[in-house]
């Protein structure tokens, strides 16, 4: 089973893709008789519980539920689960998430077609062996058909969204080199920054402090440190200049500037932290205009 494991995580599937309002069921209002006439009635569209609804498209709620259960069930025996609440919390923001990536892909174009989703029907069922093993699966995932497929789509369009995110961040940009001098304590600190500002040099009092690498940070590009006062600094000092003290969680770094350059090769980690940031950003941004509806109690 890990073969459909694998195929939805490829997907991004941790949430469903909801009916339009033209997907739903509707029933026709029949009038009771009446002696004086009476206009035609209208049909009036079933109501899908919902648990939120993202610029005007549902998520079910009976999807939110059962994406609640799989993720329980993602944990292993004896770790502890996150609270009820948490819980429901991480999976409603999830389901949102995708949802806004989902309409983003329509919204640029990008279809999935009815043949790319038995497409990938058959190449989970290939890969199980049987129809049998495939519903056996979903039943044990708390899918049904319906479900499957639908979370299948969306799983696919927010994927393609989120490639399109990845993209837009370039093989080489700027970046800094530098080094530091690092310590625990303030005084220390305060004790190199004197050393440097009578002569001794930075190179010789980074090895002193740091004899593993000699404070080398390597390159950098902007928002990849995890420290922002530190990458700040890097970017604003000229080469060659070291900093003030800079004091963050774990203790207090004096940096150097090394080199800057306004091209350079990231590496694939940096490339990586950057696509992750591009995406946070972008899910920030999106939200922040969407308009969002959170309708369960």
């Amino acid at each position: 089973m890990a073969g459909v494991a694998m195929i939805l995580a490829g997907c991004g599937l941790s949430a469903s893709e909801t009916p339009t309002p033209q997907d739903l069921p509707t029933a026709a209002i029949i009038p009771i008789e009446s002696p004086t006439p009476s206009a035609s009635p209208t049909p009036t569209p079933l109501m899908v519980p919902a648990a939120a609804i993202v610029n005007g498209e549902v998520i079910p709620l009976s999807y939110f539920e059962h994406e609640v259960q799989r993720y329980k069930a993602s944990f292993s025996e004896g770790e502890t689960l996150p609270s009820d609440a948490e819980i429901s919390e991480h999976v409603l923001d999830t389901l949102i998430e995708q949802q806004l990536l989902s309409q983003a892909a329509r919204a640029s174009g990008y279809t999935f077609t009815d043949q790319m989703l038995e497409e990938k029907i058959a190449e989970l069922l290939a890969e199980l062996g049987s129809g049998s093993a495939l519903t056996s699966w979903m039943q044990a995932n708390f899918y049904d058909d319906a479900e499957f497929r639908m979370a299948l789509r969306l799983g696919s369009e927010a994927a393609w969204q989120r490639d399109q995110i990845a993209a837009s961040i370039p093989d080489a940009v700027e970046q800094v080199r530098a080094r530091q001098i690092f310590t625990r304590t303030a005084a220390e600190a305060q004790y190199a920054l004197n050393s440097l500002n009578s002569g001794v040099s930075f190179d010789e009092l980074a090895w002193r402090y740091s004899p593993d690498t000699g404070g080398e940070l390597g390159w950098f590009p902007r928002g990849y440190l995890l420290f922002p006062a530190i990458e700040e600094a890097a970017f604003s000092l000229p080469v060659g200049v070291h900093s003030e003290i800079i004091q963050t969680d774990i203790g207090y770094h004096i940096i150097e500037v090394m080199d800057h350059v306004d091209s350079y090769p990231l590496t694939t980690d940096a490339k990586l932290g950057l696509q992750a940031k591009a995406l946070a950003d972008w899910l920030q941004a999106k939200r922040a205009d969407a308009q969002i509806e959170i309708t369960m109690p």
